[in-house]
């Protein structure tokens, strides 16, 4: 693969990833009644309605939405912050296949936990294989080296 259409092929990765991410902004300013809602439609029983749980709700939410603004960042300039790049996706790999080896058993939870790691695996496993197709050269470059 060249090392053009790698860049390109990785820009649209995070980019994409990244407004996925973005878009949990919703949960985070949706009233809780509405998660509520959600979460009964998928067939997870009655939320429960303790401070904890809406903090945790909107909490993950709001960390979800910055993880995205991050890999848009990150999109800008690849060569740049190929290591940033490289350390978040390797980073999220490990968070998700620990998360999903821990907590896949769980009572109902188990195949969003699993469709979770899978995901994160989707997108982590391409942006780190083509970065090794990027021309160095131009990482120099873009790091002022």
């Amino acid at each position: 693969m060249k090392p053009e259409t790698a860049e390109k092929l990785l820009v649209w990765i995070l980019r994409g990833a990244g407004v996925v991410c973005v878009l949990a902004i919703a949960p985070m300013l949706m009233p809780i009644a509405w998660a509520q809602s959600a979460h009964a439609s998928i067939d997870l029983g009655k939320l429960p309605g303790e401070p904890i749980v809406e903090y945790l709700v909107r909490g993950m939410s709001a960390m979800c939405a910055l993880y995205g603004g991050l890999l848009i960042l990150l999109a800008s300039d690849v060569h740049r912050y190929r290591r940033v790049i490289t350390y978040q996706a390797i980073a999220i790999l490990t968070i998700a296949t620990c998360g999903t080896i821990i907590m896949h058993s769980l009572p109902v939870l188990g195949k969003y936990v699993l469709m979770d790691g899978a995901c994160c695996w989707l997108y982590c496993v391409p942006t780190l294989w083509l970065q090794t197709r990027l021309n160095t050269q131009s990482a120099k470059n873009s790091s002022g080296e």
